[in-house]
């Protein structure tokens, strides 16, 4: 067992209710304090609306992490004059809870969960003066989003952010071959791990296998108009009057109007049924009772570089996952072993595969349960906290990193940098 550590997150809002960010911050913090660690996770603003969470405290435990918000509230105020008072409070209250973390050594790593390059700057400087190692949580490649034309302060703090970012810190954690290679041109003697997607395979336990019609499924944020489009135009394609389509969506009011929008227009829409604000549990068996979950990658810079962590919820439920041969699926899977693969971003293509699932039922049923295995042995949290907890050891000097892992986890790699 590693030496016990305490890791903290900085830079961070919205703890423990959010999207993927949020999710897999909770996944490793659980994996960490698993293996024996300690993990605070200290965010900057309340996002919430107390309607929707009335019980949230302003710190608190959560699944065994520990939390605060330095803001005073975990609730976003309706009061301007309140919400910008609240952003210099923070900034105080957040130096310091860092200084006596600090002078009780309680402060090992902090990881830093903001796509801001000023706060990278600031928390570098911060760990100077607290003396904690910083750790680059590296998941996007935002110099690689799309930005109106207009957006120049956000353009040039991704271009800082991308660039500068993993020289300012300590170690990176990246999420993809393409981000290790990116960072690896300015910064080609710094430390690394790759933590791919996670997922907690318990969220399916007790979830029952209830079969009342058959149905594709898509789950994500209405902003991704391009792929929700994508999928219903190639299920359009198919040969299956009596198969539908469930569409799970989030976002703002306005995006999820425009894709019903685009429903209505649909020759499908009839069997076509968009579905949002389930609960976990009601997402899950949504997950679980699906012919095949759907989550098609794009041939651009910003899906080669992310991987999305709804993979890592399909593959854990055991239904077929079908995708597109990009990003880090190349490096994973397998077509027709463990995953659909369509072999380019193609409408055609990608119906081919759900037709396939829709002729083939049992071959395909066989697919998701060899992609559940993947989920098992290569994306639960809880094997990744041990791996993580041992890695940070190593880069002190504490023990040997001797954690195996699968070959696409680039151990080869790792150990040959910890060991210069």
């Amino acid at each position: 067992m590693s030496n016990k550590k305490h890791i903290i997150y900085l830079g961070c809002s919205g703890f423990p209710y959010g999207m993927a960010e949020v999710q897999k911050m909770i996944l490793i913090s659980k994996g960490l304090v698993c293996a024996g660690n300690a993990v605070t996770i200290i965010n900057r603003r309340g996002v919430h609306d107390k309607a929707a969470h009335p019980d949230l405290k302003a710190a608190g435990n959560y699944q065994g992490i520990d939390y605060i918000y330095t803001s005073g509230t975990p609730f976003r105020s309706n009061s301007f004059l309140v919400r910008n008072f609240l952003k210099i409070k923070t900034v105080f209250n957040e130096f310091a809870v860092l200084r006596k973390m600090s002078k009780n050594s309680e402060l090992d790593y902090a990881v830093l969960s903001t796509n801001n390059f000023y706060h990278v700057l600031y928390y570098a400087f911060l760990s100077r003066i607290c003396k904690f190692k910083t750790v680059f949580n590296y998941v996007e490649y935002y110099p690689g989003q799309q930005r109106k034309w207009f957006k120049f302060a956000k353009r040039l703090n991704d271009r800082l952010y991308d660039k500068f970012g993993p020289q300012l810190t300590d170690l990176i954690l990246p999420i993809s071959e393409f981000l290790i290679k990116n960072f690896q041109r300015s910064s080609p003697g710094k430390k690394y791990l790759k933590i791919p997607v996670l997922t907690d395979m318990e969220r399916y336990d007790g979830i029952e296998t209830v079969k009342v019609q058959d149905y594709f499924l898509f789950c994500g944020d209405a902003s991704y108009d391009e792929i929700i489009k994508f999928n219903i135009n190639a299920f359009e394609k198919l040969n299956a009057p009596s198969t539908f389509l469930y569409l799970v969506i989030g976002g703002s009011d306005a995006d999820k109007q425009a894709v019903k929008d685009y429903i209505a227009d649909s020759d499908c829409k009839d069997r076509i049924r968009f579905l949002t604000r389930l609960t976990d549990k009601e997402l899950s068996t949504y997950n679980k009772n699906a012919i095949a979950l759907l989550i098609p990658l794009r041939p651009n810079q910003q899906d080669e570089a992310r991987f999305p962590h709804k993979i890592g919820e399909y593959l854990a439920s055991g239904s077929p996952v079908i995708s597109s041969n990009y990003g880090e699926v190349r490096y994973y899977f397998k077509d027709m072993e463990n995953m659909l693969i369509a072999d380019s971003y193609d409408e055609n293509l990608f119906a081919e595969k759900m037709q396939f699932v829709l002729d083939n039922p049992d071959v395909a049923k066989k697919i998701g349960i060899k992609g559940q295995h993947i989920a098992r042995n290569i994306f639960d949290y809880r094997a990744m906290g041990v791996v993580m907890s041992e890695f940070l050891d190593a880069v002190s000097g504490k023990q040997q990193f001797r954690t195996k892992m699968n070959e696409h986890t680039n151990l080869k790699i790792l150990v040959k940098d910890l060991e210069k």
